[in-house]
């Protein structure tokens, strides 16, 4: 089963305790239902958008409940959620938000050098106002080599388009 989110809506500016967003759910191609999270602490409301779709929502609902919990790290203890359609829902949207962050970063990529701790959201950059793959190759090795004296401990390039270059 193939459940995804589209036409997603992402409003930060609403956001306060949990992140605020509409989206239409999915199932194997076929839309099925709506998403809301009003962005104030509450939970992701799932619903199904007409009777007709109800029997599928309700397959999709145990669906989920048989898919491996969420796990995550809290006060140095690992904890876990048992799955169901909302959390898949607000995990599928995170990871939508986390695409949106990496493809605003490859297109900041062709124009600066960025480096940091990897999986992390802190970076350092450097803007050279064109596309980096219009310097000579010497060019931009001779710049690689000068910033990478300056990394800190757990520091490295960031730039994935940057192949044949010793990073």
């Amino acid at each position: 089963m193939k459940i995804e989110l589209k036409n997603v809506l992402f409003a930060e500016y609403l956001s306060e305790e949990t992140n605020a967003f509409t989206a239409d759910l999915f199932v194997d191609g076929k839309k099925i239902g709506f998403c809301r999270n009003d962005g104030r602490g509450g939970n992701t409301m799932v619903n199904f958008y007409d009777l007709e779709d109800k029997e599928k929502f309700r397959e999709v609902e145990e669906y989920c409940k048989t898919l491996p919990p969420l796990t995550y790290n809290w006060g140095g203890e690992e904890h876990s959620i048992d799955m169901n359609l909302e959390h898949l829902v607000d995990d599928l949207f995170e990871n939508w938000l986390k695409q949106k962050e990496v493809k605003k970063l490859e297109r900041k990529m062709k124009t600066h050098l960025m480096w940091g701790v990897p999986n992390t959201l802190s970076y350092k950059s450097v803007n050279y106002k064109r596309p980096l793959n219009d310097f000579p190759k010497e060019v931009l090795q001779q710049e690689l080599n000068k910033w990478k004296e300056k990394f800190e401990d757990g520091e490295e390039y960031l730039n994935t388009n940057l192949v044949g270059y010793e990073l």
